[in-house]
């Protein structure tokens, strides 16, 4: 018993600690891209999420598991989950606050929810109320702080594009829904980061993404380091231990704890301080997420575990 509720409180601490992390992920990300160029971050993450995630995942990865079959599937999930969706991230965050990042990410189950129901899924009321709270408070979180000129670009530009990436993991979790199940997660996942790191690591060498690392500042580095070993490796790991110790849906619960994390550490890192208008639609994107959880009896996964990268 005693050992039951020790390995119960770490995989408590690992989930706990991936969701933090995702959450302060957005604030290093705003401060690197005044450095670097989004493609460089994606690049570093890949490389140092892929190398860690082989050798502390315990992910056995085959020339057999890249066969054509196999492979072209990788390679949309890679893109949706991992290259295409944190080069926008990162683009947004040159526009945009890292707060309102926070707040936007956890669209993202309601985003799945109605991919779900557009594929054929019941619609519940439950799930109707989620979808106009989570709407509500996207347009809050988007608009609040633009006054008349609220559709001015680029004020709203890096929300908007924001969302886009959301809307991306959104179809990368459809995906992992339906391909691959027969993967453990940690395979998925670090098959996947693999994958994006081949596709990337061309266009970022023609693009001469090594020269940029000769002036990053030592703030910098700490940045690069936090995305590429906590963010890319050891919250990958974290999360897909807890999904598959704790259960896919009572870890999905702990999506709740992110944009907390972002607000905190967007405040400590680079003096941001959300709206009131921003922070009450940021509470209407919560509670559409508690509506499109509290009624979902199936295995969904909005972070990590089989469907992250």
């Amino acid at each position: 018993m005693g050992n039951k509720a020790k390995n119960s409180g770490w995989l408590y601490f690992q989930v706990v600690f991936a969701a933090l992390v995702w959450g302060a992920a957005y604030p290093f990300t705003k401060r690197l891209v005044a450095e670097i160029s989004p493609l460089s971050i994606i690049a570093f993450r890949a490389l140092t999420g892929t190398l860690l995630l082989l050798l502390l995942s315990g992910a056995r990865l085959e020339a057999k598991d890249f066969k054509p079959a196999i492979l072209w599937k990788l390679a949309v999930m890679s893109v949706l989950g991992v290259s295409a969706q944190q080069y926008l991230q990162a683009y947004a965050l040159v526009y945009t606050q890292a707060s309102h990042a926070g707040w936007l990410i956890a669209t993202t189950p309601i985003a799945v929810a109605g991919l779900m129901a557009a594929l054929g899924e019941r619609i519940s009321p439950l799930k109707a109320a989620a979808f106009v709270l989570g709407f509500a408070g996207t347009m809050l979180v988007i608009f609040a702080k633009a006054g008349a000129g609220a559709f001015a670009l680029p004020s709203t530009r890096g929300d908007l594009v924001f969302l886009v990436s959301c809307l991306a993991w959104a179809f990368y979790v459809l995906c992992a829904k339906k391909w691959l199940t027969f993967w453990p997660a940690a395979k998925v996942t670090t098959a996947t980061m693999l994958v994006a790191l081949v596709s990337v690591l061309p266009a970022w060498f023609a693009a001469g993404g090594p020269a940029e690392f000769a002036a990053v500042s030592r703030a910098g580095w700490i940045s690069l380091a936090y995305l590429g070993i906590l963010s890319s490796a050891l919250a990958y790991l974290f999360w897909n231990n807890s999904v598959e110790g704790l259960g896919a849906v009572k870890t999905s619960y702990f999506i709740y704890l992110e944009p907390f994390s972002t607000l905190f550490s967007a405040y400590l890192l680079l003096g941001e301080t959300a709206a009131a208008p921003v922070f009450a639609g940021g509470l209407l994107i919560m509670a559409g997420v508690y509506l499109v959880n509290r009624r979902d009896s199936g295995a969904r996964v909005y972070k990590g575990a089989s469907t992250n990268a």
